[in-house]
């Protein structure tokens, strides 16, 4: 079981649904939590329809900001316990695992209502004791390092959201790629980034899900990068890799020589031999181009 949760600033746009269709048939999350959807009820029912997904609840936008929704795949495993303009509090019913409790969270983005958020939290520790886990856009950090340009965060706002974690006994769950998951001004001498969204749980749900993880995932459609929480990690066996030629290095000059010593290497074997034994020559030349390529290109 896996789930995503991401500020995805409006589900209006193309490119938004785009990546949730990919982001789906990809990682194949049970639950999606959506924050700033900035939508209707009626944008998210089509949404959770082109997902295929069972169903669904969404807070809708108020004004121009705002907007949550969860979607989910199993409806009879899921059940909503309560939901508002700032959380979507969800209890999972695991097969194997039992019961547990997910809080979608979307923590108040103006800086004089950052009490109202740890109040949030507060209260939802004590309406349950079951293994918890919450996942969003907190809207605040709990390290000075969890920023990078502009101002220091304020020493009042770091101190204040860490005891309140500690206080509801949620700890980090950690992330995998992407420190940073929220940034404005990108290229400028105004660059910010900030850690704003993270995944946190209790002891009794990292007890539950000792290999669980969270990893970031890179999207180019909102200033918020995605959370993806892997509930069992997979380990997979790496596959022999099978040859194949890019076209990219027919435009390198030392493409013609590598061909011809591998073809000339296996001058006394048959036909068969002699390709694989170019192939051998070329990928064992050819990777270098190849990562130097996308280099240029995810810099580009």
């Amino acid at each position: 079981m896996s789930l995503l949760a991401w500020n995805c600033r409006g589900l209006g746009k193309p490119r938004t649904i785009q990546f949730l269709k990919h982001i789906t048939q990809q990682k194949r999350p049970s639950i999606i939590f959506l924050s700033e959807t900035l939508a209707r009820e009626k944008k998210v029912a089509e949404v959770c329809k082109t997902l295929n997904f069972a169903g669904f609840i969404s807070i809708e936008v108020q004004g121009r900001s705002g907007g949550l929704a969860l979607l989910w795949k199993n409806e009879g495993g899921c059940t909503v316990i309560e939901a508002t303009r700032n959380y979507i509090d969800f209890e999972v019913e695991n097969e194997g695992v039992g019961r547990w409790r997910y809080t979608g969270f979307y923590g108040c983005p103006e800086r004089q209502r950052r009490r109202e958020s740890w109040g949030m939290l507060l209260n939802l520790r004590e309406r349950s004791n079951l293994p918890w886990c919450v996942i969003g856009d907190f809207n605040d950090m709990m390290y000075e390092d969890e920023k990078r340009g502009g101002n220091k965060q304020p020493s009042y706002l770091l101190t204040g959201f860490t005891e309140t974690l500690e206080t509801c006994q949620l700890k980090d769950l950690g992330f995998v790629g992407e420190k940073f998951t929220w940034e404005r001004s990108r290229g400028s001498n105004f660059w910010i980034q900030e850690r704003l969204d993270r995944g946190v749980a209790n002891q009794k749900w990292r007890e539950l899900f000792p290999e669980a993880e969270v990893e970031v995932i890179e999207v180019a459609t909102s200033d918020h990068l995605p959370l993806y929480l892997q509930l069992n990690r997979r380990v997979y066996m790496p596959k022999e890799k099978k040859f194949r030629f890019e076209n990219i290095w027919v435009r390198e000059k030392e493409c013609r020589n590598i061909v011809k010593h591998g073809w000339e290497a296996g001058e006394t074997r048959d036909i068969v031999h002699k390709i694989k034994s170019c192939g051998e020559k070329l990928q064992e030349w050819g990777g270098g181009i190849t990562k130097e390529f996308k280099r240029k290109l995810g810099h580009c």
